[in-house]
C-alpha cells in the first residue's frame, strides 16, 4: 500500500498492483514512467513514493548527488510543489504536454522551467528500423551484412519465455557483458529485469550463436500501447562486430507488426551514445523538462 503524502515509502514489488494500472494510463511515453522501470532502478535512485490524490502519486529520488521529485500524473498543488522544492533540488521529468499546460503557473510562482535534453527519449519508426531502406541507412546495412558474412550460420533469435534455461542464458550474457566494463551502470537493474520478468510482464528476446547467448533485450509497451520501449539491450560487441545492429534489426522486424514506434530511451549526455542514437535517424523525441526554484541552479544532473 502506498502511503499518503507527506509520508513516503520505498518502491517495492508489492506496490505493482496499485501503481501499474496508473502507469499504463500515461500517454506521454516517458521511458522512466513505467512501474518496472521505477522498481528496477529503485536502488540506483533511491526511489520513494507517496499518494497525494486518487490516481496521482509523487516520486522522490537522488541522482548524481542531487535530489528530485517527479509527478508523472501531473503536478500537485502549488503549496506542495514549494514544500517539496525546499526539501529537494528540483522537479524532474515534466512532459511536453505538462509544460505547455503548467509553465505559466510555475513561472508565476517563482520557478524556472528548463529543457532536459540529456534525458530526451529517442523515437524511431518501427517499419523503418525493420527495413533500413535508403541512402541514410547505408552504413547500418553494411554493418549487418558484414556481421552475417562473418557468421553465415548459427545466429538465432527467440522470444524469452519463463523457463530457467532462458533465465540462465540471459544472466550468462549479462555477466559476460559486465566483465568487459569497469562501471556497473545498469547491471543490477538488468539482472533484476531478467529474474522478475514474469512479475513485471516484460517482453524479452534473446539471441544465440550456435546455441551460445550473444545478446538479449527487454522492454514493454508505453504510450497507451502505441510504442514499444526497450529498457535493456546487451550484446557481445567485443567478440561479434555488428551484433548490436543485427539484434536490433531482427527485433524491429517483429515489433513493427504491433507498434508504430520504438523508444530506445535517452543518451544521458554521453557524446558517443548520442551519436550512435542519432545515426538511426530518430523521427522524434519524448521531451522532458525540469523545474527549479529561481534561486536554484538549473543544471542537468
Amino acid at each position: 500500500m502506498v502511503p499518503t503524502y507527506p509520508e513516503f515509502a520505498p518502491i517495492s514489488l508489492t506496490m505493482r498492483a496499485e501503481l501499474h494500472p496508473w502507469f499504463q494510463s500515461l500517454e506521454a511515453g516517458l521511458s522512466e514512467f513505467t512501474f518496472s522501470n521505477i522498481f528496477l532502478f529503485r536502488h540506483n535512485y533511491d526511489y520513494q513514493v507517496s499518494r497525494f490524490a486518487e490516481g496521482k502519486y509523487l516520486l522522490t529520488g537522488t541522482k548524481n548527488g542531487q535530489s528530485f521529485f517527479s509527478a508523472p500524473w501531473g503536478p500537485p498543488p502549488l503549496p506542495v510543489i514549494h514544500e517539496l522544492l525546499k526539501q529537494v533540488d528540483f522537479y524532474k521529468n515534466l512532459s511536453e504536454t505538462q509544460v505547455a499546460e503548467y509553465r505559466a503557473m510555475l513561472e508565476a510562482a517563482g520557478c524556472t522551467v528548463v529543457e532536459d535534453r540529456d534525458n530526451f527519449d529517442y523515437l524511431y519508426d518501427s517499419t523503418e528500423m525493420a527495413t533500413l531502406e535508403g541512402k541514410r541507412f547505408h552504413k547500418k546495412r553494411n554493418h549487418i551484412h558484414q556481421f552475417f558474412a562473418a557468421y553465415p550460420s548459427g545466429f538465432e533469435g527467440r522470444m524469452m519465455d519463463s523457463s530457467q534455461a532462458d533465465t540462465d542464458a540471459a544472466l550468462a550474457m549479462l555477466e559476460h557483458w559486465q566483465s568487459t566494463r569497469e562501471d556497473k551502470s545498469d547491471y543490477l537493474p538488468s539482472k533484476d529485469a531478467i529474474v522478475h520478468r514474469d512479475e513485471l510482464e516484460l517482453t524479452g528476446r534473446i539471441w544465440t550463436m550456435n546455441g551460445h547467448p550473444i545478446g538479449f533485450a527487454q522492454g514493454e509497451p508505453t504510450q497507451l500501447g502505441k510504442t514499444f520501449t526497450i529498457h535493456f539491450e546487451k550484446a557481445d560487441g567485443y567478440e561479434y562486430k555488428g551484433v548490436y545492429q543485427a539484434v536490433f534489426f531482427d527485433w524491429a522486424g517483429l515489433l513493427k507488426n504491433q507498434y508504430s514506434l520504438i523508444n530506445r530511451e535517452q543518451d544521458l549526455g554521453d557524446p558517443g551514445l548520442r551519436q550512435a542514437k542519432e545515426t538511426y535517424r530518430p523521427v522524434g523525441f519524448v521531451k522532458k523538462y525540469q523545474v527549479w526554484l529561481n534561486q536554484g541552479n538549473p543544471t542537468n544532473p
